[in-house]
């Protein structure tokens, strides 16, 4: 891979993180440290493991309720009940 497109790769990785935190509703923040977390780990086998790496700056709570806040409720407009096949 040459500079320019070292460049070019890391500018759009940068614009779909960008759209993908203006996408969020709650707890952006959370949310993006828990997919870096996510993304550098190999060895993790627990949340909890995951609120230990670096790249987690917040504390294990915040792990919690990031997850629990990002999920749709049954009272969400864009909920969609899975109905199993």
């Amino acid at each position: 891979m040459t500079k320019n497109e070292t460049a070019t790769s890391v500018e759009e990785f940068l614009v779909w993180r960008s759209n993908l935190f203006q996408g969020l509703k709650a707890r952006k923040e959370t949310i993006i440290e828990l997919l870096d977390a996510l993304s550098s780990n190999q060895q993790a086998h627990s949340v909890v493991e995951l609120s230990l790496n670096p790249l987690f700056r917040r504390d294990y709570n915040s792990l919690y309720r990031g997850i629990q806040e990002f999920l749709p409720t049954q009272t969400d407009p864009n909920y969609e009940q899975r109905v199993p096949d």
